[in-house]
C-alpha cells in the first residue's frame, strides 16, 4: 500500500470462502457498442482479403485486411464534417511480463516522443491539421488517434503511419518519459478513490497483477531499459498485430487507398500469438477484505469480482452488460432497497470483460454511521443476485432499450466510437461488435440468473472500504469478529 494509508487484508469469514469456479482467459471492454445487422454485402478489393459492409445505427461498417495483415475498419457517419483516425496495437498490459508493469504505457509515451526526433514535434504536426491527438493504454490495446476535419483524413492516416512505423528513441528519451509517467501516477495517487481501486485490483489479481497494471510503479518503471522496450516494439508493433480504424465523415474507398499508401509497404512481423504463450490466470480461491483510512467525508465500498471472457464465454459478457445496466437503473429493485431507503447515497455497477479474464465492480457510497450495515446488506444482496428479487420482464426490457440508446448516442460521437471499437477489436473481434444487440435482445430472466450464479452470487470477491478512522474501525471489527 502507498505511504500514508492504513490497511487490512484478510479472508472474508462468511460463506464466500468456498473456491470460485475456474474462469477462462479473455480480454475486453466495459461498454458494448453494437448494431443490429440490417444488411451484409461482400466486397473484394485488389491487394486485400475479401470483406464486407454492414449497416447499423452507428453507420455503415466496412472492413478489409491488407496483405501484410493490417486490419482496416471504417464506420462512415456523415452527421458532421469530422473524422477520427486511430491506430491500435494489441500490446496492452496483458502482455507484460513480471517486472514490466507500466511498459505498455511507457511505450505509448515514447512513440509520441520519437516522432521527428524531438519532443512536441507530433503535436505541431497535428496542429497543422487543425486536429487533436490522444493516446490510450488499456489491458489489451494501445491506441493512438486523431480527431480532425474530415477533409484532412488522408493526411491524418499518413501522420499516424509515420508515427508508428518510424519509432526511434534513445536513453535520454526513456529517462525523461519515465519522469512524465511517474508524475502522472503520483497525481492520480493523491486521489483516495484511485488508491482504493488500485489496492482492490492488486488483491483481486494476485500473481497476475503485472498483466493488469497499466500504469506501473516507480520500481518497475525505473527498471525499463532501452533493450527491453525495443524488443517489445519489435514483437507487437507490426501490421499483423494492428488495426487502422477510421470513423466519421469519410469515404471508405478513399480510406482504404490511403491505408494501402501509408501502411501497405510495412513488412509483416512474426505471429504474435506464437511469441508468448500466456499462462492461465488462476481463479480467486477465497474472498478478502481490504480497508484504507482516508480523510474523506463519507465511506466508499468497492466490491470486485473476476468476470467473463469475450473469447471463452461471450454470452456471459453480454448478460453482464444487461444485468449491470439493470442494477444501475434509478428505479431498479436493488436501488429501491439500498439507495431509496437511505442506506446508500449511490450505487453503481460496471463490467470490464476482456479476452482473458474480465472484471465486475459494484461501488457504493454511504455515511460513516451506516457503513457496517451497508457493507453487510450489500454482500447479502450480491450473494442472492441470482434470484433477481423484484426484477420483472418490464425492467429487463427497459434495461436493454437503454443500452441500445446509449450505444447509439456513443456511436454518433466519432471520437468515442473509434477507441471503444479498438478495444473490442483487440479483445472480442468485430463479429462480436456486429451481433451483440441481437444476442442481448434474446436474453431473458433465466439467462441473467445463470450469469449471476456463475459470476456473482456466492463467488469469491475482494471487498475494499475507504473511509475515516472511526468508520474503518467499525468495518474491521465486523469482519474480525466473525473470524
Amino acid at each position: 500500500m502507498s505511504e500514508g494509508s492504513k490497511g487490512l487484508i484478510s479472508s472474508y469469514p462468511g460463506s464466500r470462502s468456498t473456491p470460485a469456479r475456474p474462469v477462462s482467459l479473455g480480454s475486453g471492454f466495459s461498454r458494448i457498442l453494437c448494431s443490429i445487422v440490417l444488411a451484409a454485402v461482400c466486397v473484394a478489393v485488389a491487394g486485400t482479403s475479401a470483406t464486407f459492409a454492414q449497416e447499423g445505427p452507428g453507420g455503415i461498417v466496412h472492413r478489409w485486411q491488407l496483405d501484410n495483415g493490417l486490419d482496416v475498419v471504417v464506420i462512415e457517419n456523415h452527421a458532421a464534417p469530422l473524422a477520427t483516425v486511430l491506430f491500435a496495437v494489441r500490446g496492452g498490459a496483458d502482455l507484460q511480463a513480471q517486472g514490466e508493469e507500466g511498459l505498455a504505457h511507457l511505450m505509448e509515451h515514447l512513440t509520441f516522443r520519437s516522432y521527428g526526433r524531438r519532443p512536441g514535434a507530433f503535436d505541431v504536426a497535428v496542429g497543422e491539421l487543425s486536429g487533436i491527438k490522444q493516446g490510450l493504454t488499456s489491458i489489451e490495446v494501445v491506441s493512438y488517434f486523431l480527431v480532425l476535419p474530415s477533409d484532412r483524413t488522408e493526411k491524418g492516416i499518413g501522420l499516424l503511419g509515420d508515427l508508428v512505423r518510424e519509432i526511434d528513441f534513445g536513453n535520454d528519451d526513456i529517462e525523461e518519459e519515465q519522469v512524465v509517467v511517474l508524475d502522472e501516477l503520483e497525481r492520480r495517487q493523491t486521489d483516495p478513490e484511485v488508491t482504493l481501486k488500485r489496492h482492490v485490483d492488486r488483491v483481486l489479481w494476485g500473481a497476475a497483477w503485472h498483466r493488469r497494471d497499466v500504469g506501473g510503479d516507480s520500481l518497475s518503471l525505473a527498471e525499463m531499459s532501452g533493450g527491453r522496450i525495443a524488443d517489445a516494439y519489435g514483437r507487437y508493433y507490426v501490421p499483423n498485430n494492428s488495426a487502422l480504424i477510421v470513423t466519421g465523415d469519410v469515404e471508405p474507398a478513399a480510406v482504404h487507398d490511403a491505408a494501402v499508401r501509408h501502411f501497405g509497404e510495412w513488412s509483416r512481423g512474426r505471429d504474435v500469438a506464437g511469441i508468448r504463450q500466456l499462462a492461465p490466470i488462476e481463479p480467486l480461491d477465497r474472498s478478502r477484505v481490504l480497508t484504507v483510512v482516508g480523510y474523506v467525508p463519507d465511506v466508499t465500498i468497492r466490491v470486485a469480482f473476476r468476470g467473463p471472457s469475450y473469447r471463452t464465454d461471450p454470452a456471459a459478457t453480454i448478460a453482464a452488460s444487461v444485468l449491470l445496466g439493470l442494477i444501475n437503473e434509478t428505479d431498479s429493485a436493488l436501488q429501491e432497497r439500498l439507495v431509496a431507503t437511505g442506506l446508500f447515497h449511490s450505487l453503481q455497477g460496471s463490467t470490464y470483460p476482456t479476452g482473458c479474464v474480465g472484471q465486475i465492480e459494484i461501488v457504493g457510497k454511504t455515511s460513516v454511521e451506516l457503513a457496517p450495515g451497508a457493507v453487510e446488506t450489500l454482500l447479502y444482496e450480491l450473494d442472492r443476485m441470482d434470484e433477481l428479487t423484484g426484477v420483472t420482464q418490464g425492467h429487463i426490457r427497459i434495461a436493454k432499450r437503454r443500452r441500445e440508446v446509449e450505444a447509439a448516442i456513443a456511436a454518433e460521437a466519432a471520437s468515442v466510437l473509434a477507441p471503444e471499437l479498438a478495444a473490442l477489436w483487440a479483445g472480442a473481434g468485430l463479429d462480436y461488435y456486429l451481433t451483440s444487440f441481437e444476442r442481448a435482445n434474446a436474453l431473458g430472466a433465466e439467462e441473467l440468473k445463470q450469469f449471476a450464479r456463475e459470476y456473482i452470487s456466492m463467488q469469491p470477491i475482494v471487498i475494499g472500504v475507504l473511509g475515516p478512522d472511526d468508520a474503518i474501525a467499525a468495518v474491521r471489527s465486523m469482519f474480525e469478529g466473525g473470524s
